[in-house]
């Protein structure tokens, strides 16, 4: 480019190229527990309020309703969730974890976890305080 912009020297890819073995680590315990990577982040966020409408969880996951309908269908294929219709309002479906979805919690956040103690660990104090900055 011009400018002498590339983006091997940005930020992003740095952040990105430090990820990219804690993605896979995640990915590969995610399998091992029968999970897509990916998945997760719709459980953790019934974990923290089960009962989610799919707009919501397409809101907080920051992906289209319609994205969420294809997750959650698999989700549902898998035993992790159950479709119910809202109890006040029939046109609304509620995303509610069944036992196997809730039992998940403790292995995916220890997953997690670790790979966010191993990324941390590569960081300076003053990188760790800049990132939770970020929040």
């Amino acid at each position: 480019m011009e400018d002498g912009y590339s983006l091997l020297d940005g930020v992003m890819y740095a952040l990105l190229a430090r990820l990219g073995p804690h993605k896979r680590q995640i990915a590969t315990g995610l399998e091992t527990l029968g999970l897509h990577l990916g998945q997760e982040v719709y459980l953790a966020q019934l974990w923290r309020e089960d009962g989610l409408c799919q707009g919501v969880l397409a809101a907080r996951t920051g992906v289209t309703p319609a994205n969420v309908t294809q997750v959650i269908r698999r989700m549902e294929g898998q035993g992790l969730v159950v479709r119910r219709r809202d109890d006040t309002d029939g046109r609304i479906q509620r995303v509610c974890l069944t036992d196997a979805g809730r039992a998940l919690e403790g292995p995916v956040t220890e997953l997690w976890r670790t790979a966010e103690t191993a990324f941390l660990s590569e960081l300076t104090q003053a990188q760790r305080n800049a990132l939770l900055r970020l929040k």
